[in-house]
């Protein structure tokens, strides 16, 4: 038997720090992620849960963004990029343990032929501060879009 003892230390580092440029040079500033813009504007760690059974209704927007209503308080969800059924889809069913769905990549929503990853959830007090935030986040996304394309 032959015993081989290389390291995949230099290969790993090697990887990071490619992985690391790439990152910079494809971005080059600030993220306009949806969800990293929702993590700064509310402040929140995005892993809030909330009883699928509580779920009152819900509503797509701007693609990656689902808002949920439920007995007490409003919610906003992002998805994992690619979930391309969910604006046209006419119906959604949450994917949970525990029968509560939370933030994290845990849990997911159904929708068409696509089963989309919930990214991050974050709790409001009602519709309307939800839909202040998200507003805003989407000014700030359109700006960081625009600077970007400005350099």
């Amino acid at each position: 038997m032959v015993k081989t003892t290389h390291s995949l230390l230099p290969l790993t580092t090697t990887a990071l720090f490619a992985a690391a440029i790439t990152a910079c040079s494809t971005t080059g500033g600030p993220s306009t992620n949806v969800s990293s813009l929702l993590l700064d504007a509310t402040g929140q760690n995005g892993r809030a849960c909330l009883d699928v059974k509580d779920i009152r209704g819900y509503g797509v927007l701007d693609g990656d963004v689902i808002s949920i209503n439920t007995n007490r308080e409003y919610y906003l969800a992002t998805v994992l990029p690619g979930c391309m059924d969910l604006q046209m889809s006419t119906h959604a069913m949450f994917k949970q343990r525990f029968g509560e769905i939370c933030g994290g990549g845990m849990d997911s929503v159904r929708t068409g032929g696509d089963n989309c990853t919930i990214r991050n959830i974050f709790e409001f007090e009602n519709r309307e501060s939800a839909f202040a935030v998200h507003d805003q986040v989407m000014e700030k996304q359109a700006e960081l879009r625009e600077a970007a394309r400005a350099q």
